[in-house]
């Protein structure tokens, strides 16, 4: 019994434990108002999905695993922008690129290391997919902002109770200030 356990001690001992490293990466690009086409270019190793959202913007979410190396090199690659995005405006279009197109393997004492690397790209709804890699704004839309429907809070429809609670208070007749913060005196 207590061979075993010895032998099964040296055996994890001896094995280099290959954590899974993970990491989500956030990235919000505005679109300029010229912009009626969006093309991705997406490094071709990387999965993705494209998300039509009621945003004004482009988020993109990048799901970053690898296997097989350390913590530093990771987290080195991660500083360097290996899984970045990047955005060129080119006339009316918008690019949206992956910032390393060109990503070289990571080798680490004759080990390969693995990585794994998912994006969603959050675009906004008023674009329109043309083929895998390209949206279009449509014709009747590239004059204007889109138009969205306010929120609550910005039309500020509150109810009649809320609107008595915050009434403003009737100005001072003296002309000084009643803010509880500043002070009305001679030495400032």
């Amino acid at each position: 019994m207590r061979i075993g356990s010895i032998l099964i001690g040296l055996f994890l001992l001896s094995s280099p434990a290959q954590a899974q490293l993970k990491k989500t990466l956030h990235k919000v690009f505005e679109v300029p108002e010229t912009a009626n086409q969006l093309v991705l270019n997406i490094y071709e190793g990387d999965s993705y999905d494209v998300i039509p959202w009621a945003g004004n913007t482009i988020m993109a979410e990048t799901n970053v695993e690898m296997y097989k190396a350390s913590r530093g090199v990771f987290d080195f690659f991660l500083e360097e922008g290996r899984y970045d995005f990047i955005t060129a405006p080119q006339g009316d279009s918008l690019i949206v690129s992956s910032k390393d197109l060109l990503r070289r393997v990571i080798k680490l004492e004759d080990v390969e290391a693995l990585e794994k690397v998912h994006s969603r790209i959050y675009i906004p709804d008023y674009f329109v997919q043309q083929s895998p890699t390209f949206w279009e704004r449509p014709e009747e839309q590239q004059d204007q902002q889109p138009k969205r429907k306010k929120l609550n809070r910005e039309k500020m429809d509150v109810n009649e109770e809320l609107k008595e609670a915050v009434k403003p208070a009737a100005p001072d007749s003296t002309g000084t200030s009643t803010d509880p913060g500043t002070q009305n005196d001679d030495n400032g």
